[in-house]
């Protein structure tokens, strides 16, 4: 992106963005991950809060896009890291090795709007992008990875493989994750699997989905038919989710 220089300076609100693009044969492949820390120390919270939950990741078109929210006047160091992996290697959950690709000067000279930062999910890129990447599974409903929605809303998305054991956790500031789990339900109809959410109140939210593929799990482990816990699925994907009467 020809805006994107290595000294950004944010607007009014603190907001920055940073755009890159991926070459065509390696847009199915290329995961990114990022770090964010104060640009004169090592220091990476802000109010006992990482700085991670300060910055969106998301993939749009041949775009890997961040866009970083400075919760504080000063200077940021946002270091950007790649690797390029099959989803079958993604899959097999063993640990991959990040390189640095890029690292950029954020300055944020005035702060005019207090920032606050993103619901605390997993780690990575937001919107339904990874999940068609990683396991087929096509957004029916909600492409981006913002939603606007009034007090409920459903997603849907299509299975293009089998999947199975789908799991859904709904995140707010201020809120513990077990306190959300009845506001968040799924139901899978032939292809479709449909995740249908309520809001307790307007505001915020984070949801990741974590599934897996049928049989993946007994192909590599045959002894283990145990019944699925959270830590054998994968995520899947997140969104972020601004619930308004006024939506």
């Amino acid at each position: 992106d020809d805006n994107t220089k290595a000294v950004m300076y944010t607007d009014s609100t603190g907001a920055a963005t940073i755009r890159l693009g991926m070459p065509p044969d390696l847009q199915s492949s290329l995961i990114f991950h990022y770090n964010l820390k104060l640009y004169d120390s090592d220091k990476d919270t802000y109010d006992a809060t990482s700085l991670k939950r300060f910055v969106m990741q998301s993939v749009v078109g041949d775009m890997v896009a961040f866009r970083v929210h400075a919760p504080c006047s000063g200077s940021l160091l946002l270091d950007i890291f790649a690797n390029a992996v099959t989803p079958r290697e993604y899959l097999t959950g063993e640990p991959m090795k990040f390189k640095s690709v890029c690292k950029f000067k954020i300055v944020c000279e005035d702060l005019q709007t207090v920032m606050v930062p993103l619901p605390d999910c997993a780690s990575g890129e937001w919107g339904p992008v990874k999940a068609t990447r990683l396991f087929g599974l096509q957004p029916i409903t909600h492409t981006d990875a913002l939603v606007f929605a009034g007090r409920e809303v459903d997603l849907k998305f299509r299975m293009t493989r089998p999947l199975t054991d789908f799991m859904a956790t709904l995140h707010r500031n201020g809120y513990e994750e077990k306190r959300l789990n009845k506001y968040v339900s799924h139901r899978v109809e032939d292809d479709t699997v449909t995740f249908s959410l309520t809001f307790p109140e307007e505001g915020q939210f984070g949801m990741d989905i974590y599934t897996r593929e049928v049989n993946a799990l007994n192909a590599a482990n045959p002894q283990l038919n145990t019944p699925t816990e959270k830590h054998l699925l994968t995520h899947c994907c997140k969104y972020l989710i601004n619930s308004s009467k006024r939506n």
